[in-house]
């Protein structure tokens, strides 16, 4: 329990760095008098009002008068959230150095961080960081500071936050961003590596979201940035049709006339990346390398401590946590939240961001019979690997149905996207797509509570290119010919990876292992260790633990 006396004091004592001299000077009664002449009495709502009016000298005078620094109201609040939410940046200043908790949330679970989000205050957003803010709070709507902000298009906190969250609340604040439409904090979040195909509950992508509210420069920058077009949401709808139904006709249009997307410098460094990736896994072959650690540390922050004092503690975190020094799980980032952090410093966030920026120079090499090798006995070159980035082909077929060798195919990119039936051997009318198999097939499935799901497929070879791909009924705009990009701070390359790739990885006194490749996801690479069959999971922040 505070002491009100020991407050007082305590106030008095700062009054010493000249912050509050006169008011030190005054008696708890000359005090209430000075707060009586400003119009306030001594209460836990004026004193907020004082905060969020941004009056310094009412603020020491509540001080002497004895209130917590972190005196609620009704609603929960602080007066370092009613400073915070009014843009009041002295009062935030001052109200920060009396002690106040950058992380005390009202009644809505709302802090500091994320009222002055909200409103686009980027100055105070960024002095309540240092001082320990937690970005990862969400409010009782979910609700995240970079998500509010995304969503009502301040693009410089979007700026400021985005290095510091997981991959998931990059992409749910993608998916908000789209709502709003605003190009600028779009192209921000792509570049901090957003999935272009986050998918939201009702399995929207952020394209499908923009095409719905008519937002035509959102759009353009998506498709640019290689968004699939052909993607459907729940009820087959892909975002063109979703923009002529809302009857945004030019957006409509857009989608459908791919020459007249355009480019953007970030867009052809998209491109470029495929490009090589595609290069590289049609090469077949794989490289030799040792992964040296040396240089693996945590990111410093002003105030903090500095690279060279972390680099012991953080070699060990990196290989605890898979290499992300932070905390995987909510629960984890959670209990990593309530630890004190000093004033004037912050706890360094994963530096996958670092990672995959210095990854951008690095040649992209094929994991198909790749041998990794690391000097380190603690730790496998796959504990440190991240997904840097994840692509797919775009087709513009779907197979609605599947029966005996013949099927139902759907052109997604044409204005009339009736079924169309074909036979093994044929061409799917108006495209250079032939057809070459046509396999109906049931499995179990775990999504389908245990039903059987049917999960048939079209092999299509495009004769303008010699390329096959494999359609899933279904699975509408993708082909199988997904895939990946992995990298780590350790290596000199990046891995191109494609489902079924083997590659051998070894460490000091541990052997060699082969690994193989199950599955390419737009989050995360599945890995099986081939000799302990355990599965490993590489997500865009690190390996995932698995409890």
């Amino acid at each position: 329990m505070k002491m009100t006396t020991l407050s007082g004091k305590l106030t008095c004592a700062l009054a010493l760095s000249g912050l509050f001299l006169s008011s030190c000077s005054e008696s708890p009664k000359e005090a209430r008098k000075g707060l009586e002449e400003r119009g306030y009495e001594v209460s836990p709502r004026d004193f907020l009002l004082a905060a969020a009016a941004g009056d310094l000298e009412s603020i020491d005078l509540f001080m002497v008068n004895g209130l917590d620094i972190d005196t609620v109201d009704g609603a929960g609040n602080t007066a370092l959230i009613k400073a915070s939410s009014a843009g009041q940046i002295q009062a935030v200043e001052k109200i920060l150095g009396l002690g106040a908790d950058p992380r005390h949330a009202n009644s809505v679970g709302r802090d500091a961080l994320l009222t002055a989000s909200a409103k686009g205050f980027e100055d105070i957003s960024r002095m309540l960081m240092s001082r320990g803010a937690n970005v990862d709070l969400r409010d009782s709507e979910g609700w995240s500071a970079l998500s509010i902000a995304a969503y009502n298009g301040h693009s410089n906190i979007v700026s400021l936050l985005a290095g510091q969250v997981t991959s998931e609340a990059l992409d749910d604040a993608l998916l908000v961003a789209s709502f709003n439409g605003d190009a600028r904090v779009i192209t921000t979040l792509l570049g901090q590596g957003a999935n272009i195909n986050a998918r939201s509950p009702e399995s929207k992508t952020p394209l499908m979201i923009s095409a719905s509210g008519g937002k035509l420069q959102a759009v353009r920058v998506l498709l640019q940035n290689q968004a699939n077009p052909y993607s459907e949401d729940n009820y087959g709808n892909t975002a063109a049709n979703l923009a002529e139904m809302a009857g945004h006709e030019k957006v409509h249009e857009l989608i459908l006339t791919p020459d007249v997307w355009g480019a953007t410098p970030e867009s052809l460094e998209v491109a470029k990346e495929m490009a090589e990736a595609k290069e590289a896994l049609a090469v077949h072959t794989g490289v030799e390398e040792i992964f040296e650690f040396a240089d693996v540390v945590e990111n410093s922050v002003e105030g903090g401590t500095t690279a060279a004092e972390e680099s012991t503690d953080a070699q060990a975190d990196w290989a605890d946590s898979g290499g992300n020094a932070a905390p995987q799980s909510a629960g984890d980032r959670k209990m990593a939240a309530a630890v004190p952090v000093p004033v004037g410093t912050r706890k360094p966030l994963p530096n996958r961001t670092q990672i995959r920026e210095e990854a951008k120079l690095k040649p992209i090499v094929a994991l198909n019979g790749s041998k990794i090798s690391s000097r380190s006995p603690e730790t496998a070159p796959i504990q440190t690997m991240v997904l840097s980035s994840f692509h797919e082909e775009p087709l513009p077929i779907a197979v609605s149905k599947v029966d005996g060798k013949r099927a139902e195919i759907r052109l997604l990119g044409k204005e009339d996207s009736a079924p169309i039936e074909v036979a093994a051997g044929s061409y799917i009318p108006g495209t250079e797509f032939r057809v070459d198999e046509v396999t109906r097939k049931f499995v179990h499935s775990k999504e389908g509570q245990g039903r059987m799901m049917d999960v048939s497929r079209v092999k299509v070879t495009d004769t303008r290119t010699g390329e096959t791909h494999m359609l899933v009924k279904d699975s509408a705009g993708q082909s199988s010919d997904t895939y990946a990009i992995l990298t780590s701070a350790g290596s000199q390359y990046r891995y191109a990876v494609k489902s079924g790739d083997i590659f051998s990885s070894s460490q000091t006194g541990m052997g060699e292992r082969n690994y193989q490749v199950l599955d390419i996801r737009a989050g995360a690479v599945v890995i099986k260790d081939l000799e302990t069959e355990k599965v490993i999971t590489v997500g865009r922040d690190g390996v995932i633990p698995t409890h």
